[in-house]
């Protein structure tokens, strides 16, 4: 069945758009008017469309009567609107507040049009939508409003089309005199709600506890970073209803991101400003999929833009160079451990530079090795955890073997801890972090930039060089491409593994190290 030209589909549902007559869009500061019809039923959003469209027609000829006759404003006249403003000039702006208060006067109105033409849908069925073009609400509504503007008898026709079921196929066929699509506008703005809200009422924070039960996979760490969102957000704009919080209230944030000073007195980076601000209209989206809050467009809400040290520092993290990595084998630390701890941070330097694990998966992986064809896999399977392609199986690469891996695990498994283990109280991957950050800093190079994280950036670089592929590359790595040929053989297979321990090789020479084994 045709639709109208005036009735477009959005994913599932139907909706009713059409531009408003230019000298009323200058008025109401918007273009169209574009409303849900609530229903994913062609039938019943022709019918629907039918009530939205002669309603609007009498609404939009009310307001341009009402305009001429109780406040002298004509918008189609440019030049009695140019001598209106030389005088608001003179009488100290009086007209452009006059056009203001009546722009959000006639706004509201029409937003409750809209609401009550759709309050009668509630609670219906698609396939009652014929009966509900003629229901007694929408007649109360076209009486009051034909009460206000002079008879036309295109409007009587479509209202007798509109109790039939039927809608003409041109708008120019319900309009009659008022033809709405001679006039153009140059933008478009919805209107802000496009569902009834439910149970919308109660502070936003009550709303928290559901917010979470639908993101079960939120680490601990995240959790940490949306609450803190969230307490700084109640500061500011306390404990308001969710229904009334709208983008400006999104914005306070955002501005209060851009002028928080950091823990050093400086300028709050623009990736924290990001995340944070993330966390809130990440907030907001859920509330109006779930019929909490309107639509207010909070993703038009920006952080402020980058500085220009900002722009040009790049990355703050970088990969370690040959030489760096070069001097970090030749280290103490490598070359003349002296204690369980130094074996421990030794091997941890050696696993996160030869198989580009991260902190978090170094800190728990298991002792014990899974063998995958004869060949040495770290296993990463249940402590992967930041992507789906997290967890995984990584080869040992020969020189890690020569350098004693296998038995190295084995010492490990048998005193009952974890790979990089050396003591009875398992360190963290943020203690770990911060140690080692502080050994690279003292024994390769005191440069910001060179963190523990670096050695990942440099394995990439390695299977670059490998020429091993992206997709077996992403596999060991454990990033998650999204790509629909990602999805299939997701395990490591044993041709995988032969492969990757043939081809991928550390940039430097560790032959001194072989000799420790053991």
């Amino acid at each position: 069945m045709g639709l109208c030209s005036f009735i477009e589909r959005r994913r599932r549902l139907y909706y009713f758009r059409i531009r408003l007559p230019s000298d009323i869009a200058q008025v109401l500061q918007r273009t169209h008017v574009i409303a849900s019809l609530g229903t994913s039923d062609p039938a019943a959003a022709k019918a629907r469309s039918a009530i939205f469209y002669l309603v609007l027609t009498h609404f939009l000829t009310t307001i341009r009567l009402r305009m001429l006759d109780d406040h002298h404003i004509d918008g189609r006249n440019e030049t009695a609107a140019a001598k209106l403003v030389r005088a608001a000039f003179e009488l100290g702006q009086h007209y452009q507040a006059d056009v203001e208060r009546i722009r959000r006067a006639y706004d509201a109105e029409l937003r409750d049009l809209i609401e009550n033409v759709r309050a009668e849908w509630k609670g219906g069925s698609d396939l009652g939508g014929a009966q509900m073009a003629g229901g007694a609400r929408s007649v109360d509504i076209l009486a009051s409003l034909m009460r206000k503007v002079p008879e036309n008898s295109a409007f009587e026709s479509a209202a007798s089309s509109a109790s039939t079921g039927s809608l003409p196929s041109r708008p120019s066929d319900i309009c009659g005199t008022v033809d709405l699509q001679n006039y153009l506008g140059a933008l478009t703005v919805a209107s802000r709600s496009d569902y009834p809200l439910r149970h919308g009422g109660g502070s936003w924070r009550d709303h928290l506890d559901a917010f979470y039960r639908d993101k079960p996979g939120l680490t601990d760490k995240t959790r940490w970073s949306y609450e803190q969102a969230f307490t700084a957000w109640a500061d500011l704009i306390g404990a308001k209803p969710i229904s009334e919080i709208r983008r400006s209230d999104v914005k306070i944030y955002a501005d209060y991101l851009r002028d928080r000073p950091n823990k050093h007195g400086g300028q709050l980076h623009h990736k924290s400003i990001l995340r944070s601000l993330g966390h809130v209209k990440s907030f907001m989206r859920w509330a109006v999929t779930a019929g909490l809050a309107p639509d207010d467009r909070f993703e038009a809400v920006q952080a402020r833009s980058l500085t220009s040290t900002e722009r040009l520092s790049g990355p703050s993290r970088r990969a370690i160079t040959d030489i760096e990595l070069n001097c970090l084998f030749h280290s103490s630390i490598f070359v003349s451990p002296r204690s369980d701890e130094d074996w421990a941070m030794r091997w941890f330097l050696a696993i996160a530079a030869l198989s580009g694990a991260r902190t978090e998966e170094i800190a728990l992986a298991p002792a014990t090795l899974v063998q995958l064809g004869g060949i040495d896999c770290i296993d990463l399977r249940n402590v992967g955890r930041k992507t789906c392609a997290a967890p995984r199986l990584i080869p040992v690469i020969p020189e890690l073997a020569k350098m004693g891996l296998r038995e190295w695990a084995g010492e490990q498994s048998a005193r009952g801890y974890s790979l990089v283990q050396s003591s009875g109280v398992p360190r963290n991957a943020a203690a770990w972090s911060k140690r080692l950050n502080r050994f690279l800093n003292a024994n390769v190079a005191d440069d910001p930039g060179l963190v523990l994280y670096s050695l990942r950036h440099a394995f990439r670089q390695m299977l670059r060089a490998s020429g091993i592929g992206d997709e077996l590359a992403d596999k060991v790595f454990g990033h998650s491409t999204g790509k629909v040929g990602a999805r299939y053989g997701r395990d490591l297979s044993v041709q995988e593994a032969r492969l990757f321990i043939e081809r991928v090789r550390a940039p430097v020479d560790m032959s001194h190290l072989w000799r420790l084994a053991g």
